[in-house]
This record gives C-alpha cells, structure tokens and sequence, in this order.
C-alpha cells in the first residue's frame, strides 16, 4: 500500500491485501449505518480473494478455508456512500489452520476483527496446500 492510500485513510501498521469499498445502501441498517453483519460479509469476499491469490479453489473436493473464531471489535460508526479502506493480514498459521486480522479505516480505524481459520476438505481438517502456506509466509516476511 503507497503513503498517499495510507495518509487518505488513517492506516496503521502493516497489511498484505487493501481494497478500497463505497458503502452499499444494502449494507446498512434503518438508519443508513453499516449493519453490523455487513461488515463481516466484507470481509468473507476478501478471504476469498485471497484464498484464489495464493492459487487456491474454493471446490467441495478441494481444502479450503472455513471460520472457526471470530471476534470483532466496532469503534464509529460508518454509513452510506462512506468511502473507506478494508485491509487483511495474515498473523500466523500451524498445521491445519492460520490467522487473519481485517481492519476498516476512514480517518483512522473504524471496525477491527481476528479470525482462526481451519482448512478443511471433505468435513474434516487438513493441512493448508503447500502453495497458499508458501504465499502466507512470504506476506509474513515482506
């Protein structure tokens, strides 16, 4: 990410992946604040982005990766048509399962949350394919 997308939104910290969103009227609530499930959706489109970017499928008979603990933390308030800046790192992984940590920023950090999550293939857990651990460590180490 350059020093003008970071200055724009208030980003702290090092991130791998960062993908600029106008906020949807379909995300937000009666009140035209982003619903708090749509946060969340957000970020499952950015997991799967970037599962695919470590040359991964998403296929019943393929391992791919399922959520096992989210936690989330919501600090202001956003609402419709707000432009804002959604981020994704992944922190640490083991055999089976790594973490990511998503961030939202719109002068500064608006919405924040920790995922586990497990690779799984045909119901049961399974070592992360050798290519998408390769690309975790490389993000890790740049």
């Amino acid at each position: 990410m350059d020093a003008a997308t970071r200055a724009e939104f208030g980003v702290e910290g090092e991130w791998h992946v960062a993908k600029r969103h106008r906020i949807r009227w379909a995300e937000c609530d009666l009140y035209g604040h982003v619903n708090h499930a749509a946060y969340l959706i957000m970020f499952e489109d950015m997991r799967v982005e970037h599962w695919f970017s470590l040359g991964q499928e998403l296929r019943p008979d393929a391992p791919g990766p399922v959520v096992a603990r989210l936690e989330v933390r919501y600090l202001r308030a956003l609402g419709f048509q707000d432009d804002v800046l959604l981020t994704l790192r992944t922190t640490g992984f083991r055999n089976t399962s790594y973490t990511h940590e998503y961030a939202v920023w719109k002068d500064g950090l608006c919405f924040e949350a920790k995922a586990l999550l497990v690779c799984v293939k045909d119901g049961a857990s399974t070592p992360i394919p050798d290519l998408a651990r390769a690309g975790m460590e490389a993000a890790l180490k740049a």
